[in-house]
């Protein structure tokens, strides 16, 4: 090498250097750096009802009614008193937290309301408040417009009934008179065998009666867009219109008004197609599907 381009060789080596360290901080800050509004796949938007505190919201989604500073500094709000009713906090995933139930049970992060509280009369109630056995330590009363998370249960009282709309699929429950019903989470061991929907819903029905209509699925998806589980079945839907009683912990009769579902009960599932309806008793198959009398319509 000459030695007139050896200074020249030097000085694009040092080019290369200094190029190739800017590319590698630039790649850290981008691993790094806090996910911006908006990007992060976990974030959803909250809109501050009447009687809300910053304070109970964080509560609420991040288990600390401590951490409503960290809301107010993700969503660039320079002063608390510019909360108000009607406005919308996004509230991301990164800021909640893991917690423990009272029964010992690590619940992971809130991934946010699931469901909302539409048509309700009567006397119903929702409850997110657990005792050690995991069962409603506390009632409140469910309004209209209200968000249900997982794990939160709704009874309706004598005379009373209640309407659900799944925010994510659309699907409508009708809650009837006297009914105990939880949302489960979709990873639930006793539904892990079964094909849901990524935006699928599940409810849990304890005791009780349920209409439903859920939105048909696409052509060519062979996932369950909602599951009802009783005390002695499990009813998976791809999109149709159904009921299921739950009477008592015995058992379970279940209808298909419109589309098909399937009924799963001691390791064997039944397929019920249109107009038919089938009885699942404890510790037994389900009946084969019999023909349903005239639907009645949901309000």
């Amino acid at each position: 090498m000459s030695s007139q381009n050896f200074p020249f060789s030097i000085s694009r080596f040092k080019l290369f250097q200094f190029f190739a360290i800017l590319f590698i901080s630039v790649s850290l800050i981008g691993i790094f750096a806090e996910p911006k509004k908006g990007v992060h796949e976990d974030v959803f938007e909250y809109k501050v009802k009447k009687n809300d505190t910053l304070s109970k919201i964080a509560k609420e989604f991040l288990q600390d009614p401590r951490n409503w500073k960290e809301l107010l500094k993700y969503n660039e709000i320079p002063n608390p008193s510019l909360i108000r009713e009607g406005t919308t906090l996004l509230i991301p995933g990164f800021l909640r937290k893991d917690t423990i139930s009272a029964t010992g049970e690590i619940i992971k992060p809130n991934a946010g309301p699931v469901a909302v509280a539409d048509f309700q009369k009567g006397q119903v109630q929702f409850s997110r408040d657990f005792t050690p056995t995991g069962l409603p330590a506390s009632w409140s009363k469910l309004s209209k417009d209200q968000l249900l998370n997982m794990d939160d249960w709704v009874q309706t009282g004598q005379g009373s009934s209640s309407k659900i709309i799944f925010t994510k699929n659309g699907t409508i429950v009708e809650l009837r008179e006297k009914t105990l019903t939880k949302i489960v989470k979709t990873t639930s061991e006793s539904i892990s065998e079964y094909k849901l929907n990524k935006d699928g819903g599940i409810l849990e029905l304890k005791s009780g009666y349920l209409e439903a209509k859920v939105p048909p699925k696409k052509p060519g998806d062979d996932t369950r867009k909602f599951m009802v589980v009783t005390p002695t079945a499990v009813v998976g839907v791809r999109g149709t219109e159904l009921y299921v009683n739950a009477p008592d912990p015995e058992n379970t009769t279940v209808g298909c008004y419109k589309g098909e579902l399937e009924v799963s009960a001691e390791g064997k599932t039944v397929a019920v197609p249109a107009g038919f309806g089938t009885t699942v008793v404890k510790g037994q198959a389900p009946s084969k599907p019999e023909k349903l009398p005239e639907k009645v319509e949901l309000e």
